[in-house]
């Protein structure tokens, strides 16, 4: 998925985002080394690349994840974000079914607690092709304060769960999904 913000003619985001990339290799941790991908099981990555001029102040959403369908038929990538695309025109929200991109135009409908990010997220797209919600099970929440400068995220990490509606006009139920999601407040 790659798309370009245009918040103004001086300000604008481009930003690349391939999830459900498959992966494999080997990794080792104290002598100890673990397989990954292959034949040890589905194993997938995402690649985030990005370049522009941002706002001063910056509110996003960012979401994704990767794994097999309920049924085990389909390999479906989750490419979600918010806040930061709102009244431009466009958005980076996406599936991936079976490496085919379905691209969703319209802004979802984040639903959680920035106070409480341990409870579940849910997203919602307005024509319905998409309803999901993920369970986090750990909160990786970082916050740096500067003179004029600060960034504070809650990126949480979990499992996806509900239904996704591809190009083709298929309903695919997901469940267990290895996946996360965050919401970002920066000045920069």
């Amino acid at each position: 998925m790659n798309v370009v913000i245009p918040w103004s003619s001086r300000r604008f985001q481009y930003t690349s985002k391939h999830q459900a990339r498959p992966a494999r290799g080997t990794l080792e941790i104290g002598g100890r080394r673990v397989a990954i991908g292959g034949d040890a099981g589905d194993a997938w990555g995402v690649l985030d690349v990005g370049r522009g001029r941002w706002p001063y102040r910056t509110r996003w959403n960012w979401g994704g994840g990767a794994g097999r369908s309920a049924c085990g038929r389909h390999v479906v990538g989750l490419q979600v974000g918010g806040k930061w695309t709102e009244g431009t025109g466009f958005t980076e929200n996406g599936v991936i079914v079976d490496g085919r991109v379905t691209k969703l135009g319209d802004e979802l409908a984040w639903d959680y607690s920035w106070e409480r990010p341990m409870q579940p997220w849910r997203l919602r797209d307005p024509g319905g092709r998409l309803d999901l919600v993920l369970e986090p099970r750990f909160d990786r929440h970082s916050k740096v304060e500067a003179l004029v400068l600060g960034t504070e995220v809650h990126q949480v990490f979990g499992r996806w769960s509900g239904r996704v509606v591809d190009d083709a006009g298929r309903e695919i139920a997901l469940e267990g999904i290895q996946g996360f999601a965050e919401e970002s407040r920066s000045r920069w």
